[in-house]
């Protein structure tokens, strides 16, 4: 029995996370747990730990945004890069970003390697035409510290502009 990769999907626009499933679930190629608040999304990365939380869970990707009710540092991000941090034997699970938050501090604190190590930090605007294909890319590619390594030397060539 082939099992789907499983991507979490949480942010606090119902519409936002419905619209994601959707798109992902059109490939056929993954299962989505949508999640509509903090609670719920920490209980599924909880469900999906491996070893007691000593060891990679077993989601294959995590869809979020930012909460604007809350400061950077009390994100889902960086709660959960947090408990990843804490055992060795655990690697950082792909995280990607949608946002219509234009703050450059805070794109710049997502895709920051030793931080966020955001994979893809895509807009709202126009995130449709690129979702299944970074997500392919992070999931069967692989690609998720080579796709943040990039993001991040771009946004860093931005700052020095």
């Amino acid at each position: 029995m082939n099992y789907k990769p499983v991507v979490l999907l949480y942010d606090l626009n119902n519409a936002l996370i419905d619209e994601c499933a959707m798109l992902i679930g059109h490939t056929g190629l993954y299962t989505t747990i949508n999640t509509y608040n903090e609670a719920n999304a920490t209980e599924a990365l909880r469900q999906y730990n491996r070893g007691f939380g000593l060891l990679t869970n077993r989601l294959s990707c995590v869809i979020t945004g930012w909460n604007s009710h809350k400061k950077p540092r009390d994100q889902l991000l960086f709660k959960m890069r947090s408990e990843e941090k804490r055992s060795p034997f655990r690697s950082a699970t792909p995280v990607m970003m949608i946002t219509e938050d234009h703050r450059f501090d805070l794109k710049q604190l997502a895709l920051d390697p030793m931080e966020g190590s955001v994979a893809a930090y895509l807009d709202t605007e126009n995130f449709q035409e690129e979702i299944t294909n970074t997500l392919h890319k992070i999931v069967f590619g692989n690609r998720a510290q080579e796709m943040n390594s990039i993001a991040y030397a771009q946004v860093s060539r931005e700052e020095e502009a």
